[in-house]
């Protein structure tokens, strides 16, 4: 039985507002505090905005006007999940079916849908760079000094449950209105997170639903929901996100537009450390528990450097993968993930793998052990 709306009750603390923000601001006052940051106006004068502003149709016209008409996926959801892509209830898949669309046409069918009640739910996530390349030259942010990833989520009064990103995230209202609730990332426990390999958006998700928190279930999500905050962005609103931040998104309107800015600081290239966790779980969760405290030893010492740097007796030239980063190395680094994760295959299968790899990439360093 869900338990009453703990959200409705409870207050949560307001995430914090900025307004006129430029680059210095953000990057010296906001990202540091390592926090959300609503960034009041922020898109205001982005050409799609103005179009959102003067009517339903006019925002369509802008989109159709720069749609190249590449079909890009839409999620479509009976009326009664209620505009939450989820779970079924017994956990045997998610509640709504996917779909190839042009963007323009999902968004024509979310206006044409935008006065029914019993409308379906219907959300499009596109990459901005394949589907409307005009777009993404039109309506910029001069805060980031960065390339970003441009991403464009069209849909009706559809929420997005709890999840994380592993990347930063400047996230802009270009129609309608949303409503974001935040949780750090030491709430992990209390999110109660469903399965890491089934997700309704590609990313671990809460199985608490925001609005109505089961507490007799999900009984620590009482703890998440004392250190969360929430806000509410109005068209032309945005709001920094960095990375592993949990975050709710409700769209509070009929016809809603969110444009995301995507970007990871990292010195050592584009690599998931997701994929580094399903490698983990692969490769170390099943050992005995002695072996996996002397992992957690190896992971703190090299990779989290919770004692600080773990090889300072050694050249920097001569540190290997602890050291600077170059194309051999990477490639080097990676032929041992794809090793470990070919060694099952037959060998002539695992011998044309790494001999693709060492073809589509500098070669490796005599140096190295084979």
């Amino acid at each position: 039985m869900a338990g009453t709306s703990v959200v409705e009750k409870r207050v949560l603390a307001r995430t914090r507002e900025w307004r006129n923000v430029d680059r210095e601001t953000f990057d010296n006052e906001i990202r540091p505090l390592d926090r959300p940051a609503v960034l009041k106006g922020l898109a205001a004068d982005w050409p799609v905005v103005r179009a959102a502003t003067q009517s339903r149709q006019a925002l369509y016209d802008y989109i159709r006007q720069r749609d190249t008409g590449h079909p890009t996926e839409t999620y479509i959801g009976p009326p009664n999940i209620k505009g939450t892509f989820f779970y079924h209830d017994d956990m045997s898949g998610l509640n709504f079916d996917r779909r190839l669309l042009p963007f323009h046409e999902t968004i024509s069918a979310i206006i044409a849908l935008s006065n029914r009640s019993d409308a379906p739910a219907l959300f499009a996530p596109g990459a901005l760079g394949t589907i409307l390349p005009e777009f993404v030259r039109e309506n910029t942010l001069d805060i980031l000094a960065k390339n970003a990833e441009l991403r464009l989520w069209g849909g009706n009064a559809v929420t997005t449950p709890t999840h994380y990103d592993t990347v930063d995230n400047v996230a802009c209202v270009a129609a309608g209105r949303r409503r974001f609730t935040f949780f750090p990332p030491d709430q992990l426990r209390n999110l109660y997170i469903g399965p890491l390999d089934l997700t309704p958006g590609g990313m671990p998700t809460s199985m608490v639903r925001v609005a109505e928190p089961d507490l007799v279930r999900y009984p620590n999500y009482a703890k998440a929901l004392a250190a969360g905050e929430s806000a509410e962005l109005e068209l032309g609103d945005a709001v920094f996100i960095p990375n592993h931040w949990w975050h709710n998104v409700e769209s509070l309107e009929p016809v809603n537009l969110l444009v995301n800015f995507w970007w990871l600081d990292s010195s050592r290239g584009p690599a998931s450390p997701f994929a580094a966790l399903a490698h983990g779980l692969l490769s170390i969760s099943a050992l005995p528990e002695s072996r996996r405290e002397i992992w957690q030893q190896m992971f703190d010492h090299y990779v989290f450097q919770t004692g600080g740097d773990p090889v300072p007796y050694l050249p920097q030239d001569r540190r290997g993968m602890l050291g600077p980063m170059s194309a051999k190395l990477e490639n080097y680094m990676r032929t041992q993930i794809v090793r470990s994760m070919t060694r099952a295959l037959p060998k002539d299968v695992r011998a044309q793998i790494q001999q693709w790899m060492m073809s589509a990439a500098p070669s490796v360093d005599k140096d190295y052990p084979s």
